[in-house]
């Protein structure tokens, strides 16, 4: 009994490293993809202009309309948009990407109780399920369009039906993605 006075219990203990363990393990890795070319100084950068969106698959032109003005918003918060391509010291291009998938799973379960109550039936032993998969790609180009830097990540904004919800959505993975820009291999300005 003295024992359990003086410290904390071993159950207590015990329950705790089993949390601990268990929320370390429910982290996800971080989904951004990015590379880029090590030569360029990219310290040096302080004005961009973003290009027209390029789109592929089953992308609306309100989807790349939202993409890119989520883009600017992230970007206008560490640079100065120039008023035209010529005065930047570098482009962006955003990229919207869909594409239409199938699925199939196997039911190994394909025996069932029947209809309501009564009898009892069999069904096909595959699944089908159709989703939409989308990524989301930042470019960073020199003024002469050589690309520099690449950001990308799997994009859930087209889950959601209200457009302020794709918007938000697409900030947040636009904010995710350029939290790795520029990436830090150089030290001070030419």
């Amino acid at each position: 009994m003295a024992s359990l006075h003086r410290g904390i219990p071993f159950a207590t203990v015990a329950l705790g490293l089993l949390a601990a363990l268990l929320l370390t393990g429910c982290a996800a890795p971080n989904p951004v993809a990015v590379d880029y070319d090590p030569t360029y100084k990219f310290a040096n950068l302080r004005s961009y202009y973003l290009l027209d969106t390029l789109a592929n698959g089953p992308v609306s032109p309100f989807e790349s309309k939202r993409a890119n003005q989520a883009v600017d918003d992230i970007l206008k918060g560490s640079y100065q948009p120039a008023a035209s391509r010529e005065e930047a010291d570098f482009l962006v291009r955003v990229q919207l990407f869909s594409a239409d998938k199938v699925a199939v799973y196997e039911d190994p379960f394909s025996i069932y109780g029947g209809y309501r109550y009564f009898g009892f039936g069999w069904r096909a032993p595959l699944r089908v399920r159709e989703y939409r998969e989308s990524s989301l790609i930042v470019d960073v180009l020199s003024p002469n369009e050589a690309p520099l830097w690449r950001g990308s990540m799997p994009s859930v904004a087209g889950r959601h039906e209200a457009p302020e919800q794709q918007l938000f959505q697409l900030r947040q993975e636009a904010s995710q993605i350029l939290a790795r820009f520029p990436p830090y291999n150089d030290v001070g300005f030419d």
